[in-house]
């Protein structure tokens, strides 16, 4: 790939030996100027393929010569960690620029970077402040385009824009890429090359499964499949934050290790627990969508849908947090009645298979939702045998609690035949 030397060595370094299908179709188009729109699976080294000719094409003690936009400031601070990698040997200075952190550190470090990785809101802080300079700025990117309009920066990033030469490269990369980001795609770049790898995450190495059951014992199933599938390291995702904070503080009352994200924690906090599942010190992360984008988590084994997100692409994000870098994985969906639409919307956009799990025969745990709760109930059920406690893993037997409403339907409540398990656009048949 004619990349130079000093990148390469770089490369070489950190382990890498052979490029993605994104980094290869994509670093050559951005090494010849090329502006670049591309779209591939998460996971796939989208950060590789515009990071490694950006770093190539900055020069050292030039001032800010590449921008990256990126919607949430885990992702920015992962970036910037790869950026660094990438560029060790020609000694480029990369700044990460986010909220809720001190701003003084930041300040200082923009007067001698040469990259700078922000979220967009501190980003135009330090430009109403003075202390971001962008007219040597060549290369603009925008990563996960689609999740900062979804998040509503898109003033934002039309006002950082307008403060970059219009002599610059544009790359523009996600996993999804929607038709509302046409008009972003066609004002912000020149001539763009559309770079399209598969965006469906490998049957082959990822199993999806979902589990009718009522709201009401959706706690009691989750306990019961976290002690039954036994995973390495498993994120819950939830769709609301304080969904989140109940779903941990359950999940630690039944001796279960997990930690929660989202993004009304503080900075600190959620460095905390990303770090601790990174490290495996905690085994069950339960977060909102903000961890479907770009974080890097190794060996996730295990993927569960605690609800269904509104958003078809969410959903695909969110599994793709499992089966990366050729490793196998596995995700659940707790399909209770309210998640139904949802879901419906999933089946018709994407070609998955997803099985149906027999999940009968587990115990009701308690679910607490406040100090009245707590008080109003009585009992505590003990996780034996997750993670070394107890005598061996154990099995939870009692009477069956799982709803029988849609195996009662003869259309299965999704108007197909009732059958062992889904198949994607609109398809629904057997095994």
């Amino acid at each position: 790939m004619n990349i130079d030397k000093e990148v390469l060595d770089a490369i070489n370094e950190i382990g890498f030996r052979e490029p993605t299908k994104i980094q290869t179709e994509a670093i050559p188009l951005i090494k010849e100027g090329y502006d670049v729109v591309g779209q591939s699976e998460t996971g796939s080294g989208k950060t590789g393929a515009f990071g490694i000719p950006l770093v190539e094409k900055v020069s050292k003690g030039e001032g800010v010569q590449a921008l990256i936009l990126v919607p949430t400031r885990e992702l920015a601070q992962q970036i910037a960690v790869e950026l660094q990698k990438f560029s060790r040997r020609k000694g480029l200075r990369v700044q990460c620029v986010y909220g809720g952190a001190p701003i003084a550190p930041q300040i200082s470090g923009l007067r001698h970077a040469e990259i700078v990785v922000g979220t967009p809101g501190r980003i135009m802080d330090h430009l109403e402040r003075g202390t971001l300079r962008t007219d040597r700025v060549g290369i603009f990117v925008l990563d996960e385009a689609d999740k900062m309009i979804d998040m509503g920066f898109i003033d934002d990033i039309k006002l950082i824009e307008r403060e970059i030469p219009k002599d610059r490269q544009t790359l523009m990369f996600s996993a999804t890429m929607p038709e509302g980001l046409a008009g972003i795609r066609d004002r912000f770049t020149r001539g763009a090359v559309k770079v399209k790898t598969e965006t469906k995450v490998s049957e082959d190495m990822l199993k999806q499964f979902y589990c009718d059951v009522e709201r009401q014992m959706k706690f009691s199933l989750l306990v019961h499949l976290l002690n039954e599938e036994d995973p390495y390291l498993s994120i819950v995702f939830c769709n609301t934050k304080r969904e989140v904070d109940l779903v941990t503080k359950n999940l630690k009352r039944n001796g279960i290790n997990a930690d929660c994200l989202h993004g009304d924690m503080t900075q600190g906090r959620r460095e905390h627990a990303i770090r601790d599942f990174h490290d495996g010190e905690t085994d069950v992360l339960v977060a909102t969508d903000v961890a479907a984008r770009g974080l890097d988590f190794k060996k996730v084994t295990h993927i569960f849908n605690y609800g269904v997100p509104k958003n078809s692409e969410d959903y695909v994000n969110r599994i793709g947090r499992t089966a990366r870098a050729g490793e196998s994985g596995k995700a659940i969906v707790l399909l209770s009645e309210e998640d139904h639409p949802a879901f419906r919307r999933v089946m018709g956009t994407y070609d998955f298979e997803i099985q149906q799990m027999e999940c009968n025969d587990f115990k009701k745990v308690p679910f607490i939702r406040g100090e009245r709760d707590r008080q109003g109930r009585s009992g505590q059920y003990s996780r034996r045998g997750y993670r070394g406690q107890g005598n061996g893993r154990g099995r939870s037997f009692g009477r069956r609690e799982s709803s029988n409403r849609l195996e009662n339907s003869p259309l299965g409540g999704y108007g197909f035949p009732r059958s062992n398990g889904y198949m994607g656009n609109n398809r629904y048949g057997g095994n």
